[in-house]
């Protein structure tokens, strides 16, 4: 097939300048993750953000921050209790027996936030 001298002159520079970015890629040691896709895997996927969402982070330190003040809220013998309940990972029974609590004494309070 013939062409005009400018098509063939902008065909091998744009293949040179191609082979010159990939000879650069191997001297620089470049590594691209665009490689690794296949018909199956997508080679970006493999790059995962491994550090905790702002947004969890905050809604985590604000509700561990309500949590804190309704357990002000609580008799000293339900503080104790759920102390105890979380440090030994007890089961509520047990627990039950060992302080004494009455059914009565013993029901979940509603706070509203």
């Amino acid at each position: 097939m013939e062409v005009d001298e400018d098509t063939y002159r902008e065909f091998y520079k744009t293949k040179r300048r191609q082979k010159y970015l990939e000879e650069r890629s191997v001297k620089n040691g470049d590594f691209s993750y665009d490689m690794l896709t296949t018909n199956d895997f997508n080679g970006e996927d493999i790059l995962v953000d491994e550090m905790a969402d702002t947004c969890e982070k905050a809604v985590s330190r604000i509700m561990l921050g309500r949590l804190r003040q309704a357990l002000l809220l609580l008799a000293e013998d339900e503080q104790r209790f759920i102390l105890e309940f979380s440090t030994k990972n007890d089961q509520s029974g047990r627990l039950q027996r060992n302080m004494e609590f009455r059914r009565q004494q013993y029901i979940s309070a509603k706070i509203e936030f």
